[in-house]
């Protein structure tokens, strides 16, 4: 739901012109990053993990993507002189117009947000001194470097939601600059979370014209269910303006649809005690529950691996801008096979569907662009976007219900990538350990398979 103020006051020409022409930025709204993931193709298929033989040279106190992207969010909450001043000068009207109630309420919404916004930009500057002396060897202590730029992703998210409650009131500058950063880092790494629906409507309720503002808007709609506004926003767009993943979301309008109307029903009858698994990464933690009712083999399966400590350690080998994270490899590279293969159940009377933050049992690829039926294992997906072509050969076991930006945050790895002679490719990010929380006191039967015994 798009909340709007009831003073719907313009935003002022010199904001826009500040939002429409970021420094770095080309002509299609987007600013070029060197660590920055290319594009992908309409995700027909999920992929298959394939090896990769490249070697890998550890730059991994380099973090330069995650580390620029905190530091222009900060930044972008400081006032300059200029916007001081229209900022005061929008607070003037606001007080004119806005009844002594709603004024106070805005007031402190105000409050609120510089008060977090300051204590992001603490913890940056904190984050900000660890690395340089972790990069110049003044000290070999990464881990406190890690842990303070996860603080901070937590406290510039806080931010967010703090600004995206103030312009429900008024157009404050800072804050609609700071949701235009947050939402450009959120389009760059594939965050479409209800939050960042909403951020992005209420920009554009507010006038303000960014591509990349709009594509956001529509994905995040199309991955949140909210399907009139992704249909009106899409209808909207310029074929020049639009990606192969928003023409691919587009094709698949109506399946993705469909779908997600099946997993609400499912979702509202979910029980409240579901098996969790938390994943302590390398960019921060992702939750996920478990759906141990509609795949019950497969979780079973799941929470043995977990418990054995079967993930600890293991790459996200591969990563696919717009479609998904691969992990589950103790090779690393895709090749490996497990020593039990265990029984499909996307067959099931009720499964679940493959919408964005799902996870989903890899298998092996078969000739035909497809997979050898029940050879699931340890490798599994999460999806950055729906994938409807999922539900047809593979069982979806769970989703992400916290974490969705950490799983956006993940560095892309293509092992389908040629490497350049000389390269230094950087490490892939890693789960550092998996846990199970709310665990029941008696697992379900693993049903396993031999999907190459010959058949009678």
């Amino acid at each position: 739901m798009i909340v709007r103020s009831p003073l719907k006051t313009l935003v002022p020409v010199f904001l826009v012109a500040a939002l429409s022409l970021g420094p770095g930025q080309d002509s299609r709204g987007q600013e070029q990053d060197a660590d920055a993931p290319a594009q992908a193709g309409p995700p027909a298929e999920m992929p298959a993990a394939t090896t990769s033989d490249s070697a890998t040279v550890d730059h991994s106190g380099h973090d330069h993507a995650a580390h620029a992207a905190d530091l222009q969010a900060a930044d972008s909450t400081t006032d300059s002189p200029d916007m001081a001043a229209e900022t005061e000068a929008i607070i003037k009207e606001f007080k004119e117009k806005a009844p002594p109630e709603f004024y106070e309420q805005g007031m402190a919404a105000t409050d609120e947000f510089n008060d977090v916004s300051q204590q992001f930009k603490d913890k940056v500057l904190q984050m900000r001194r660890q690395y340089i002396l972790f990069v110049n060897g003044f000290n070999d202590d990464r881990q406190a470097y890690l842990t303070l730029r996860n603080e901070s992703r937590t406290l510039m998210n806080q931010a967010y939601r703090k600004a995206l409650d103030l312009i429900d009131f008024f157009p404050h500058p800072v804050a609609m600059r700071y949701v235009v950063t947050v939402l450009e880092q959120r389009f760059k790494h594939d965050v479409y979370d209800l939050e960042t629906v909403e951020g992005a409507a209420k920009l554009l309720d507010y006038g303000i014209r960014l591509r990349y503002v709009a594509l956001t808007a529509a994905r995040a709609a199309m991955c949140s269910g909210d399907f009139p506004l992704a249909e009106s926003l899409y209808k909207n767009l310029q074929e020049d303006e639009l990606e192969d993943k928003d023409r691919a979301l587009m094709v698949q309008f109506e399946a993705i649809k469909k779908q997600h109307e099946t997993e609400r029903e499912l979702l509202s009858n979910d029980p409240d005690d579901l098996p969790q698994v938390r994943f302590k990464t390398t960019r921060g933690e992702i939750v996920a529950d478990l759906f141990i009712h509609e795949a019950p083999s497969t979780v079973a399966h799941f929470i043995e691996l977990v418990e054995s400590g079967f993930y600890d350690g293991l790459d996200f080998f591969q990563v696919v801008d717009g479609l998904l994270a691969l992990t589950g490899d103790p090779l690393g590279d895709g090749s490996s096979r497990p020593d039990h293969f265990i029984a499909d159940e996307h067959g099931r009377d009720v499964v679940r569907m493959p919408l964005a933050g799902s996870l989903v049992m890899a298998k092996l690829p078969g000739p035909n662009k497809d997979f050898i039926p029940n050879t699931a294992g340890t490798q599994f997906a999460m999806l950055f976007l729906p994938l409807p072509s999922v539900s047809d050969q593979q069982t979806v076991f769970g989703r992400i219900t916290k974490g969705m930006d950490v799983l956006g945050a993940l560095r892309r790895v293509d092992p389908h990538k040629e490497k350049k002679k000389g390269a230094v490719i950087m490490p892939p990010d890693r789960i550092i350990e998996a846990e199970i929380l709310n665990r029941p006191d008696t697992l379900p039967e693993v049903i396993y398979a031999d999907p190459f015994a010959p058949q009678p």
